[in-house]
């Protein structure tokens, strides 16, 4: 910061850390995408670690990160269901995987004429984001604030499984893009899948999702339905033609997985 003194900015130093975490694991696959495993204050938390992942497409790379240690929601064909819930990251240690991603990645410190190598992000690692809402809407509007990292906040997707309740305040409160893990066509096969279906049932869901899309306007994108497709279980033709007649009202894309 060539804007103040060097002696204000060795006592900063003296007194002061930035630490966006620790980077326990960073490693590249086959396909390019990077896995890193961060860590927050390990030595008090040994479990504090989660992952974040950059995902690179042909025009784009979407950066992946994490909202909790853990989750609690159980679905049954996803790993970080397996691992209890250990506690809601902060804001900051949001905030802060992005910026170890961007500094690994060379898209920081910023230059305004290099083009960013991560374009999109989606709070789709460990957790669920909207059973840690207060974190997870305060690194949103960090992050898309336009004094500080100036995100556009078409780039930025929350992911849940369905908490009803929240769903239009991805709309309302941030202006963010939505993306809902569907995974089945009926209440009984998601219950099974996604035990919050339980919770707020998949009539409840589409409600809400027409809710955001209402507030939207015409700020909004599709909203994004993620379905894995599991051998047998539901990925029959009748599932393909149930999901149509679901989403048909709403301005949707599915991403099969």
């Amino acid at each position: 910061m060539p804007n103040i003194s060097k002696d204000l900015r060795a006592e900063l130093s003296r007194k002061y850390e930035i630490n966006y975490g620790e980077v326990k694991l960073d490693k590249i696959a086959l396909d390019n995408t990077r896995k890193f495993l961060i860590g927050f204050n390990t030595k008090q938390d040994p479990k504090a670690i989660v992952e974040t992942v950059i995902i690179p497409e042909q025009k784009r790379s979407t950066l992946c990160v994490s909202s909790q240690i853990g989750c609690s929601l159980n679905c049954s064909f996803c790993h970080t269901g397996t691992q209890k819930l250990e506690r809601s990251l902060t804001s900051a240690e949001i905030v802060g995987q992005y910026m170890i991603a961007a500094s690994k990645s060379g898209d920081f410190p910023f230059k305004d004429e290099k083009r960013k190598m991560i374009s999109n992000m989606v709070f789709m690692g460990q957790g669920e984001p909207l059973y840690n809402w207060k974190h997870v809407s305060k690194a949103v509007k960090i992050l898309t604030d336009t004094q500080g990292l100036g995100w556009s906040k078409p780039k930025i997707t929350i992911s849940t499984s369905g908490v009803v309740p929240l769903i239009p305040k991805i709309a309302t409160e941030l202006g963010v893009s939505l993306a809902i893990s569907l995974h089945a066509t009926n209440n009984t096969l998601r219950d099974a899948l996604v035990p919050l279906n339980k919770t707020f049932p998949l009539e409840m869901v589409l409600e809400a999702c027409k809710s955001y899309a209402h507030h939207m306007g015409n700020r909004g994108r599709r909203i994004t339905f993620e379905y894995v497709m599991l051998d047998h279980v539901n990925d029959s033709l009748s599932d393909a033609r149930l999901m149509v007649k679901l989403l048909k009202q709403l301005p949707a894309h599915v991403n099969l997985m």
